[in-house]
């Protein structure tokens, strides 16, 4: 089954200023996918060709990328799809047109859950992207309504919108984290409710203070697991203020402490979207000295990925939430 589906819209900015924005594809501040409301599109490098990644179980290769101009993905067809999409930007009188086009066969299961699932929510998260670029240039633009059977397949898929959802994140490769090179880094984001704070230290304190029994508890066992390496035990310091702030740009705040073994970095960061709601993005970057530092994260890491989720759903779900001043 033969699948072409092509979506267009007149942008009124400068073709270098809309291309400008591809460059952000599948980064922590991606500027065109919508992935506030859908799942988010997450490559294992930086755009250009060869890195792979892929949105929900939909997986493929960058195979083309001119920077500014164009960017073509190749399906996984294990995905069940076979062909490729592409974002394009084309100069137009008085600005620019962007372009999405999508070619490929439909194979296996795919043929028939194209027309009743994947097509939808194609169109819907294409449109979202181009709004989200829109809004760049004309603040204000009403953005394209979903239709009511959008609305349910959101609802069945679990992507309604609400604040304390935590998802796994792309580790962003800029900001206060582009010059390191990290042997481990992970990344969460999470929802915050309407007129939440954008304060960062206030955020920073909240997620820090006062963990959940469960986090304790946790903290505790990575304690008896790792006293015998000789590191510093976590559950008995005063996290009220977080971690040491070691540098600050406007929306970021980069946490770290250096141990004999490896070296930890949190970066915080706060996405602001004003149709999908703001939410707070979680960085985690370990670099290790020698081997104890490899046992160290081996044996705490399982914490980990339960800690870091469970201290952000905490924070924002918590009452009282901390308020926009």
């Amino acid at each position: 089954m033969k699948v072409h589906n092509v979506h267009e819209r007149f942008v009124p900015a400068t073709p270098e200023a809309v291309g400008a924005l591809l460059a952000t594809l599948g980064s922590a501040d991606d500027a065109v996918w919508p992935r506030d409301d859908w799942w988010p599109m997450e490559l294992d490098r930086r755009l250009g060709e060869g890195a792979v990644g892929g949105h929900s179980d939909i997986r493929y290769t960058v195979e083309t990328y001119e920077p500014g101009r164009r960017v073509v993905f190749r399906f996984d067809p294990s995905c069940g799809l076979a062909g490729t999409h592409t974002f394009d930007v084309q100069p137009r009188p008085g600005g620019a047109l962007m372009r999405h086009h999508l070619t490929a066969r439909a194979l296996g299961r795919t043929r028939l859950l194209w027309p009743l699932v994947i097509r939808p929510v194609h169109d819907a998260v294409v449109e979202d992207a181009f709004d989200r670029v829109h809004e760049r240039f004309e603040p204000g633009r009403q953005r394209t309504a979903w239709s009511p059977y959008v609305r349910l397949l959101r609802r069945v898929g679990g992507l309604t919108r609400r604040a304390g959802r935590v998802q796994a994140a792309p580790p962003p490769v800029d900001g206060l984290l582009a010059a390191s090179t990290p042997d481990v880094a992970d990344a969460f984001t999470v929802a915050l409710p309407p007129a939440a704070s954008t304060d960062l230290d206030v955020w920073r304190r909240s997620i820090f203070a006062s963990p959940p029994a469960t986090v304790r508890r946790l903290l505790r066992l990575r304690d008896l697991l790792v006293r015998p390496l000789g590191l510093r035990e976590a559950s008995g310091v005063d996290l009220h203020e977080g971690f040491p702030v070691l540098s600050r740009r406007d929306g970021e705040v980069l946490m770290g402490v250096d141990d004999r073994h490896l070296d930890f970095r949190v970066s915080l960061r706060l996405l602001q979207s004003d149709y999908a709601g703001d939410s707070l993005l979680l960085t985690t970057t370990v670099t290790f000295h020698g081997p104890l530092g490899r046992l160290y994260f081996a044996l705490i890491r399982p914490f980990h990925r339960r800690i870091v989720p469970a201290m952000l759903r905490s924070a924002v779900t918590r009452n009282p939430v901390p308020q926009r001043t």
